[in-house]
């Protein structure tokens, strides 16, 4: 014989298979209205740090010294920790490696180089193969 518990339990996954079943009337409305349901693009708060101007400068400063620090640059610069390392990280594209600001892109030169040894690595491998 099912008891309280099993009728409650078989009661609350109806409830709950129904109302994953239905959409929300809402959604389905606004769906009618635009065809579908996109974040449509916005204002949003301004990029007041990330400016042409801040990046130049924060460069200019790393190229002067590569041992500075991103708090030297805050208090210099007047922006916040984040905005600053940010520029460095996602604009610049530079990494923080033992102190010094390294830039993380390799030049064209730099990846021909890296290319040409690969080239020869495979070569050298092809005939060491060949050779066994």
């Amino acid at each position: 014989m099912a008891s309280k518990d099993d009728n409650f339990n078989l009661k609350w996954r109806a409830l709950h298979r129904v109302s994953h079943n239905t959409q929300d009337p809402v959604r389905t409305d606004l769906q009618q209205v635009t065809g579908d349901i996109v974040h449509l693009p916005r204002s949003g708060r301004p990029l007041s740090a990330t400016t042409s101007e801040n990046i130049a400068l924060i460069e200019s400063m790393v190229m002067e010294d590569k041992c500075i620090t991103v708090n030297q640059l805050e208090q210099s610069m007047e922006i916040s920790s984040g905005a600053i390392h940010t520029i460095l990280t996602t604009v610049l594209g530079y990494r923080s490696i033992c102190g010094k600001w390294v830039s993380y892109k390799l030049s064209e030169n730099q990846r021909l180089t890296q290319l040409n040894i690969a080239k020869k690595l495979l070569e050298l491998m092809r005939t060491a193969i060949l050779d066994a």
